[in-house]
């Protein structure tokens, strides 16, 4: 018989072969589920990591050694996770969601509507963002647009600080693959797409699908048993439905966009070419879809107002400087 005396021990491999005791000669003879129970209790807590099945112990080590990661990988890792909220920011704050186009229409606009002529210094005065700090953000920008980046932001600070305890404090091996902060990343990354969901759809209920997603998933993984091929599922599954709302609003080019980038950054994951670098790359690859799901936000009809306001403060400000 297997002894295990703790967990660890197990995700080691370290094990000692022990006469079996009572307890244990009682339950192999048990014809119920109270074998099972009594199982539990005799392995205690490793048990239930383990999944009822020792090799998963060996399985984890397996995993764990083919991401084997130096410091400074580890801090690759840290930096590449950057990317994606100083990308949103920067679309944001730059004023990049309101195109030239939008532009042109609003100032036709103010040029046709001879009626009711507008006075370009009230409405700068009461709708426009003037802004040293911010000079190019002409207003506040679409509230699916600062969902996204508020995903985006909410996210990047748990995986940096992940990558970081793997560089300086957690010790190589399975441990980091069970680690709690590893489990607050993917969280977070549930609450980001979930926050994408609602950006890209636009729709308050399929945001509300996607929360209701997220929770479960969360509290899941959250769980004493760790279950490595679920959270994978539903980490896949996270990724996937923001392309929904996509598919249905008929921006297919974008979902193919999707589909690719997503597909190259999980080969880059599982397949690790670049060995511990590969992790870094991985993230900044799938950063490559960042763009395309901010630029869709902004082609909601619920955030034509937003950019209308902001593209005639754009006039606004061309026509009043000195």
């Amino acid at each position: 018989m297997i002894r295990v005396d703790t967990v660890d021990d197990l995700r080691r491999g370290e094990t000692t072969v022990s006469q079996p005791s009572l307890l244990a000669l009682s339950s192999s003879f048990s014809s119920d589920d109270n074998g099972d129970v009594e199982k539990k209790k005799f392995l205690g807590p490793s048990f239930e990591i383990c999944n009822e099945d020792e090799s998963y112990a060996k399985e984890m080590e397996r995993i764990a050694s083919r991401r084997q990661m130096s410091t400074s990988q580890e801090v690759w890792n840290a930096i590449t996770m950057l990317v994606t909220p100083l990308m949103g920011l920067f679309f944001v704050l730059s004023g990049m969601w309101v195109t030239e186009e939008d532009v042109l229409h609003a100032r036709e606009s103010l040029l046709n509507d001879i009626n009711n002529p507008l006075d370009l210094n009230v409405y700068r005065e009461d709708r426009c963002i003037r802004s040293q700090v911010f000079p190019r953000l002409p207003a506040m920008p679409p509230v699916a647009t600062l969902s996204i980046v508020l995903g985006y932001v909410l996210h990047s600070p748990c995986s940096v600080y992940y990558h970081l305890l793997c560089a300086f404090k957690i010790p190589p091996g399975p441990k980091r693959l069970d680690h709690w902060s590893r489990r607050l990343d993917q969280a977070m990354i549930h609450v980001m797409g979930t926050f994408v969901s609602y950006g890209i759809s636009g729709s308050i209920k399929y945001g509300l699908i996607s929360s209701a997603f997220t929770v479960d998933s969360i509290y899941r993984l959250f769980k004493p048993i760790h279950q490595p091929q679920s959270i994978l599922i539903r980490m896949i599954i996270c990724f996937l439905m923001p392309l929904f709302p996509a598919l249905i609003y008929g921006y297919f080019e974008e979902v193919f966009q999707f589909l690719l980038i997503y597909a190259v950054s999980g080969w880059m994951f599982t397949t690790y070419p670049l060995g511990g670098y590969s992790h870094g790359f991985f993230h900044l690859i799938a950063a490559l879809s960042n763009p395309i799901q901010l630029v869709l936000s902004t082609k909601l009809l619920t955030s034509r107002q937003a950019i209308e306001i902001a593209a005639t403060c754009v006039v606004a400000a061309q026509s009043l400087l000195p």
